[in-house]
């Protein structure tokens, strides 16, 4: 690893430390040293951080997902408005989303390779945060492109998942760094140099960690009520989707699992050293979440219509006519049909 650190810091000029603010609650996260030629721009910007020889760090882009075998827990994770996918490895994310979409986009593959060091990064905010009995992991893979603008191109990919139990969280970020061709170098270990030694504020760390205990505990209250008091039109489908040979499942159990891998945005969400380009990537699922106010419920979905209708034993219609109504369409076999709306 000193070796790894050696190499980050060759050609990097003098640096100063850049303080990033936790919006939330005005904290400061972390902080981190950069370029003193590097300057990082309002957090609306969009683009982070901008330098010599055209230097660009753009906003980065996280997409989250959820898997479990088991069919009841699968059914809960769609419910709760989660993209359910089977887990893929970082290589085979570059080879089968990130590299498809960036040569669409006119960029041209050159290498790529580990980077223990931006991995190292998240490794130590993991072993911050409390014991949850939670498995995880989190590395990191440095790829290197030729655009069509004739810049060069680091994108890194931030793989991290989670496994408690039946639920296996992971989420992918891509960050993108772009610059002339002569500096490049010098900006990709300046990159590198400043994840490797990246501060963490521990005031910061304390906050979250309470912040995350309490989190678990107001869940476990709110899904054991819940559970027991549930709406009629929610405990229909949820019987319904037993009834269907589905294993059953505590949903309190269920909820306070995801709340416990997911870490309300605690770890996927950080983006302390991170900048990238919401281009690098697309999402894995087209998926639209539908809800309910009234009941409080929430399904994901496949995307493409206008109009969602949910019935009592758990099936969807969508439709793009406005005028459609099962509840008066003799053929839906007199379900009790509710309209759910479409909320991303």
């Amino acid at each position: 690893m000193e070796q790894l650190l050696k190499k980050s810091m060759q050609g990097v000029e003098e640096t100063k430390y850049h303080e990033f603010v936790d919006p939330k609650n005005g904290l400061v996260q972390a902080r981190y040293p950069i370029p003193k030629s590097w300057k990082v721009n309002q957090p609306d910007a969009e683009i982070y951080i901008e330098g010599p020889h055209h230097l660009k760090v753009y906003h980065s882009s996280v997409n989250n997902y959820y898997w479990s075998s088991n069919p009841m827990m699968q059914q809960t994770i769609r419910m709760n408005g989660q993209q359910l996918a089977q887990p893929l490895s970082i290589q085979q994310l570059l080879d089968q989303y990130v590299r498809p979409n960036a040569e669409a986009q006119g960029y041209l593959f050159k290498t790529s390779y580990p980077l223990p060091e931006v991995a190292g990064l998240r490794q130590r905010l993991i072993h911050a945060m409390p014991n949850t009995g939670t498995q995880k992991q989190v590395e990191a893979l440095g790829t290197e492109w030729q655009t069509n603008q004739g810049t060069r191109s680091l994108i890194v990919l931030l793989r991290y998942q989670s496994l408690n139990q039946q639920v296996l969280f992971w989420n992918i970020e891509t960050t993108e760094l772009e610059s002339d061709p002569d500096y490049f170098e010098e900006a990709t270990n300046a990159y590198v140099y400043s994840s490797a030694n990246a501060q963490f504020n521990p005031q910061w760390i304390q906050y979250m960690n309470g912040q995350l205990a309490s989190n678990i505990q107001k869940s476990n209250e709110f899904w054991a009520q819940a559970s027991a008091q549930s709406a009629a039109a929610h405990q229909q489908r949820m019987n319904a989707i037993a009834a269907r040979g589905q294993a059953a499942m505590s949903t309190a159990q269920t909820y306070s699992d995801i709340l416990d891998i997911s870490h309300q945005g605690f770890l996927n969400r950080s983006s302390i050293n991170d900048a990238g380009h919401a281009k690098s990537i697309r999402a894995i699922n087209e998926t639209t979440l539908i809800g309910n106010h009234e009941t409080g419920e929430h399904y994901t979905v496949p995307s493409g219509a206008n109009y969602y209708w949910v019935s009592a034993d758990g099936y969807y219609i969508s439709t793009d006519n406005a005028l459609f109504n099962p509840n008066t369409d003799h053929r839906m076999n007199d379900k009790d049909w509710t309209k759910f709306a479409s909320e991303q």
